[in-house]
């Protein structure tokens, strides 16, 4: 039923889900990088030793996603995301007690099981069945804090470096993330809105039914009829290399360097991503609200795509059209992580939301996972990430024209 004259419980669920997002990655994936140096220094190996534990992370949540949809159908969401928050809380703070480079593959597993539910598997699902109008809006609302977050804790994360050293940073880190994802988990998270006998914010027409004692199902199809349509894999394939292409972010301050700027500049190229990663998650989600699907995938990716190419040529053309390219990839790199979740529920509906999400979602994290190491191994072969940004290029084309593809298909699917 609806709570007038009060803010509907949808928004609560929204605040609560940029939280978890905040410690989720704003702490743990933002801040990881800028921990590594001062780990790597003091215990004498390279860079890459530590990093690695990421990619430990990353493939971790790659192997688990496709079944962690049965797991949050099975399981009450409040327990799942309490336990995935202690188990993140624990293994980032325990790094600060480490004296093996072992032990950080070891909390790189462990991230990736808690990350799997915590920044994959859970929100998107939840917003959807919190909200039936403005889920775009909402949804990019809280994976901007993604980018809020990072940007936040970041900061953070240097002064506490260098004034307590990054042991005592990592301990800190970890509590923050506990404090900011179990009281939310425990108390206000609810995966459904019959769980408070409510109905979602802006389903009017199941404010009807409810009063007259029926429940409006769910339209969609299984997951087991969704991977026998070709749509599936078409949704897969967009996905999968969205997140490859997302990982160029990783290489802007090396690229910025490479080609003759300073190291202050390659700082604030990563600044214009991140601003445009924060700002596209709210212009992408209010555009998909507002003009459809189609539209939100045509900024989003044709916004990466300009991205990509002002930054090739930014080096004929100056630090004004690096800025430039920086921003508008930034825009393209937020569609890779809120894109996917809305596409999948328009061309698949509601009805197995959480099997199909997860498994497509498996296909993200190991573009993630590959393209990392793939455009680090052609930037060393080549010298240059000219070969590099013609891939990504002709990836966002492969990208767009899959997801066209995928929702053209869904008429064929019949629900």
């Amino acid at each position: 039923m609806k709570r007038k004259g009060k803010i509907h419980y949808a928004w609560w669920i929204m605040v609560a889900s940029s939280a978890i997002y905040a410690a989720s990655v704003g702490i743990i994936v933002s801040c990881a990088g800028i921990l590594y140096r001062a780990v790597a220094e003091d215990f004498h190996v390279g860079v890459s030793e530590i990093s690695l534990y990421t990619s430990f992370m990353y493939l971790t949540i790659t192997i688990l996603l496709p079944f962690a949809g049965k797991v949050l159908n099975k399981f009450d969401i409040r327990y799942v995301l309490t336990i995935a928050g202690m188990i993140n809380a624990l293994a980032f703070g325990l790094m600060g007690t480490y004296h093996s480079v072992f032990l950080f593959y070891i909390s790189g597993i462990a991230l990736g099981i808690g990350s799997t539910f915590l920044i994959y598997g859970s929100i998107p699902l939840i917003m959807n069945n919190w909200f039936k109008a403005k889920v775009g809006t909402t949804l990019g609302i809280a994976m901007a804090f993604m980018g809020i977050g990072g940007a936040i804790f970041a900061q953070i994360t240097g002064v506490l470096i260098e004034s307590i050293g990054w042991r005592s940073t990592y301990i800190v880190l970890g509590i923050i993330v506990a404090i900011l994802i179990l009281p939310f988990s425990i108390f206000v998270i609810r995966s459904k809105p019959e769980q408070l006998n409510m109905t979602p914010y802006g389903d009017n027409e199941a404010d009807e039914n409810t009063s007259n004692g029926q429940k409006t199902p769910e339209t969609g199809v299984l997951k087991n009829a969704a991977i026998k349509s070709p749509a599936f894999y078409l949704v897969m394939l967009f996905t999968g290399l969205f997140g490859l292409a997302s990982t160029v972010s990783f290489h802007v301050p090396n690229f910025v360097q490479s080609v003759g700027f300073t190291a202050t500049m390659a700082a604030t190229g990563i600044t214009c991503v991140t601003i445009g990663q924060t700002g596209g998650k709210f212009l992408l989600g209010a555009i998909n609200d507002k003009y459809g699907i189609k539209p939100a995938l045509f900024v989003g990716i044709g916004g990466g795509m300009i991205g990509v190419v002002a930054l090739l040529i930014s080096d004929s053309f100056g630090i004004a059209m690096l800025y430039t390219g920086a921003l508008l990839f930034g825009i393209g790199f937020s569609g890779s992580t809120l894109l996917p979740p809305v596409i999948i529920r328009e061309v698949f509906g509601g009805r197995d939301y959480a099997s199909i999400y997860t498994t497509i979602m498996s296909a993200s994290t190991l573009g993630v996972a590959l393209g990392t190491t793939l455009f680090s191994y052609l930037y060393d072969l080549t010298n240059s990430y000219y070969i590099v940004f013609i891939i990504v290029i002709v990836i966002f084309i492969i990208t767009i024209s899959s997801s066209l593809f995928s929702l053209n298909w869904k008429k064929k699917l019949n629900y």
